[in-house]
């Protein structure tokens, strides 16, 4: 019946009633879909941005902000990498500002530069790799973890026995970060690092950070004599004490050569080391000299060997090595040579790249501009890759880490079934007999709905483990499968049910199972769906049962994989695990609303 009648409807009162209605329920709408809206919108969110609550994420709409993401993205979430390689000033990644004016010619030049020299792959670091916290899988991640598994044939056990590594899952492969100026970072000449060089070698310009040894020696001087001094970058010249301190004793002996000038000292200090002994350096170095005037400095300074660990005493012995036969070779100054030999001059360098040199030793690598410029030109597929990177995350996991979905979609499937058949009958059988103490069951099931789960789960437990079946689809589905609620509700609906369609059936000779199952089945479909949606909700949505009665890995569900996902994870990546977990019910829900609908309806209606 109708709280206002249709006479009344048009009255002014009315009028200003329904709209308070429709105003109630529309602020009550808004207080459920705000909260979800923020919850979407951080699903994009990473470490820079994941304090940010905003309907609309301000990358979509601020170039200044996607490109402060994409920095942070691209340098792995190092901040201290940033401001060495790049000497800048910032506080953090959102501070960070977009590079001053700048000709086009710049980037030219540097893309040139890139595509002329022989530029070592230890020069690099591979950007968008892993972070320090590893709550985010990056898109190189995933890219040498898809070319380790073409390699091995997508077979874990092929990965285990050729690079003698045990993972559990290939979620979990992953490529450690480098310290390439560190001088006690050394590699290691095993298959493993081998393959991972492969594969950073074929990263495409915009997915390389050019270490800066220059600003290595700013943070070198700054350390240790507290200022930066006027001089604050390395050539092939410079020969103060500061500089003599560095290169000697802190840079990574992949940027130090020495003049063939110093060989005889080199020799002599091996000499000395060795003893004389030609047969104990052969053994150490596994080579084969005559003598020790046949020994030529590492030509491999970044692989890890006994004759690099001598090389580094070398150099930094006080007394074998004069420091005016020390070459420098960096990425700076293999910049700074490809920008002389093409200009010639600073003066027309300054005139081409917008800006203003006094000298050649303070031009800077324009990685800034360079990625800017990137930004730019590839703010829609940024965009893009920021909005799926959570979710590709949360997909991964499900997809190659444990039996979670399997183990979901046959508990639900399971769950449905008994759902169907047990209450039902025992529905049915309640409604059909005239049995004695029908209002007592129907008491005891509606009881039922007083007590939490959580007070039967101890009792559960103990049961199930006495019988044996923990770890086991019965340990799930058997507290379950029978619901007090459904049963209650199944009855309802079948005693409004016409009474003459089961006598026309007695004297058709029908069985009781056929006028269960085609009688009362068939026309209980809509209320059925309902019953099906409940223990499909309960099944799919169950973590702390799943988690007790079965905590073996091989049995747990969708939820508890996803908990655990959450764990180790990123905000952001906890939003996108709660969004993909809701859209298998709000699928089941869209696809069979119709009937779930006429199943709540009719029997109101009824």
């Amino acid at each position: 019946m109708s709280v206002v009648l249709k006479t009344e409807r048009k009255s002014l009162k009315s009028i200003l009633l329904y709209i308070l209605l429709y105003l109630i329920l529309s602020i009550g709408g808004l207080t459920m879909i705000y909260p979800f809206l923020l919850m979407f919108s951080g699903s994009f969110s990473s470490k820079i941005d994941a304090n940010e609550f905003k309907i609309i994420p301000s990358f979509l709409v601020n170039e200044e902000v996607l490109y402060q993401k994409y920095i942070s993205s691209k340098y792995n979430e190092n901040f201290q990498d940033y401001l060495t390689i790049n000497n800048n000033s910032a506080l953090n990644f959102s501070s960070i500002q977009s590079p001053s004016e700048f000709k086009e010619e710049l980037i030219n030049d540097w893309i040139l530069f890139h595509n002329s020299t022989a530029i070592p792959t230890s020069w690099y670091l591979s950007g968008f790799g892993p972070t320090r916290d590893g709550k985010i899988i990056q898109e190189n991640e995933r890219a040498f973890r898809k070319y380790i598994q073409k390699i091995c044939e997508n077979n874990i056990s092929i990965y285990r026995e050729r690079y003698n590594e045990s993972i559990e899952s290939w979620f979990f492969l992953k490529f450690q970060p480098e310290r390439l100026t560190d001088r006690k970072y050394q590699l290691s000449n095993s298959s493993f690092m081998n393959t991972f060089y492969s594969f950073k070698k074929q990263l495409p310009l915009e997915e390389r950070i050019f270490v800066s040894c220059d600003g290595e020696f700013r943070k070198f001087l700054k350390l240790k004599y507290g200022v930066e001094e006027e001089i604050n970058h390395l050539s092939e010249s410079i020969t103060s004490a500061e500089w003599k301190d560095f290169v000697k004793n802190i840079l990574h002996p992949q940027f130090i050569n020495v003049s063939d000038d110093a060989l005889l000292s080199w020799r002599n200090f091996l000499n000395n080391k060795y003893q004389g002994n030609i047969e104990f350096l052969n053994k150490t170095y596994n080579e084969s000299h005559s003598s020790f005037e046949s020994v030529l400095f590492p030509g491999n300074k970044i692989n890890s060997s006994p004759m690099l660990t001598d090389f580094l005493l070398f150099i930094s012995h006080p007394n074998y090595l004069d420091i005016n036969h020390i070459i420098l070779d960096t990425p700076e100054i293999q910049w700074r040579k490809f920008l002389e030999k093409k200009y010639e001059y600073i003066e027309n360098v300054s005139s081409a790249h917008g800006r203003i040199y006094k000298s050649f030793t303070e031009i800077k690598m324009p990685q800034p501009e360079f990625e800017w410029k990137f930004v730019k030109d590839n703010k829609t597929i940024l965009i893009n890759r920021f909005m799926i990177r959570n979710y590709h995350m949360v997909i991964d996991y499900i997809l190659l880490y444990g039996k979670g979905l399997y183990n979901t979609l046959i508990y639900c499937i399971l769950s449905i079934l008994l759902a169907l058949i047990v209450n039902p009958l025992a529905a049915y059988a309640l409604s059909r007999y005239n049995l004695p103490s029908q209002y007592k069951i129907l008491l005891f099931l509606i009881a039922t709905m007083a007590f939490p789960a959580v007070v039967t789960m101890i009792p559960n437990f103990l049961l199930l483990r006495d019988l044996g079946l923990l770890n086991t689809f019965a340990a799930l589905l058997l507290p379950g499968m029978a619901n007090g609620y459904s049963i209650f509700l199944l009855k309802g609906f079948f005693d409004s049910l016409p009474k003459e369609l089961y006598e026309a059936a007695d004297i058709d000779g029908a069985t009781e199972w056929n006028k269960f199952w085609i009688i009362t089945m068939n026309l209980s479909k809509p209320i059925l769906a309902v019953v099906a949606l409940g223990a499909f909700s309960a099944a799919y949505s169950n973590f702390m049962y799943a988690f007790i009665l079965c905590q073996d890995r091989d049995m747990w569900t969708l939820m508890v994989w996803l908990y655990q996902l959450q764990q180790f994870s990123s905000q952001g990546v906890v939003f996108a695990s709660l969004i993909i977990a809701a859209i298998p019910t709000l699928i089941v829900f869209i696809c069979f609303q119709n009937v779930i609908l006429r199943g709540i309806v009719v029997p109101t209606e009824k």
